[in-house]
């Protein structure tokens, strides 16, 4: 009976020794599951991760087109569309910008500051080569001067919101069509503010 005492008292010490030190009694079990956090985050679909990535590139389009068009008007405008705007839009969004920048032009006025885009850009609509994102702009910051220096800017409320039409053509995202509600505060608007 000793004998079986201490042969129980020796597997018990390997066993707390393995235990300390990592090693294993036999080749390991693989049925026991392996331990997972009790609250896992649940992986992207194949279609979850196309949407997010179409919308992160029609932002991108969306938001570079903002940039050329605040460089654009600084300048004093433009008759022609330029590179960054053809890669960015096209379609009413593309006319009807470059014709705003034509009459600032023709009239001889610049830009000072850059319209602001206010909070987060929404997601509202997505479909294989065309999203839809919702902007809000703050533009007033933007001063127009005249040729003479004197102040012309317009003293109309200029803050928008843009529901937009954004579109895949040849593999780039251009924004198509824009439709534009003038807001008092972007309160109760989808950027988040």
């Amino acid at each position: 009976m000793a004998l079986r005492r201490r042969g129980f008292v020796s597997v018990g010490a390997v066993i707390a020794c393995c235990a300390l030190s990592g090693c294993t009694a036999g080749p390991a079990s693989t049925s026991a599951p392996s331990p997972t956090p009790a609250a896992t985050t649940p992986t992207e679909s194949q279609i979850e991760r196309q949407m997010r990535l179409d919308y992160e590139a029609a932002e991108a389009a969306y938001r570079a087109n903002r940039a050329e068009q605040a460089r654009l008007y600084q300048a004093g405008g433009t008759t022609r569309a330029t590179s960054v705007m053809r890669a960015t839009s096209t379609d009413s969004y593309l006319r009807i910008t470059l014709e705003a920048l034509r009459r600032t032009q023709k009239a001889g006025w610049h830009a000072t500051g850059m319209t602001e885009v206010v909070g987060a850009v929404a997601h509202s609509g997505w479909k294989e080569n065309e999203v839809g994102l919702t902007s809000c702009e703050d533009s007033s910051v933007v001063r127009f001067v005249d040729r003479s220096g004197k102040d012309v800017t317009p003293s109309t409320n200029r803050r928008y919101v843009q529901a937009l039409k954004v579109v895949k053509h040849s593999g780039h995202w251009k924004v198509s069509e824009a439709i534009t509600a003038k807001v008092s505060s972007f309160e109760e608007q989808p950027c988040q503010v």
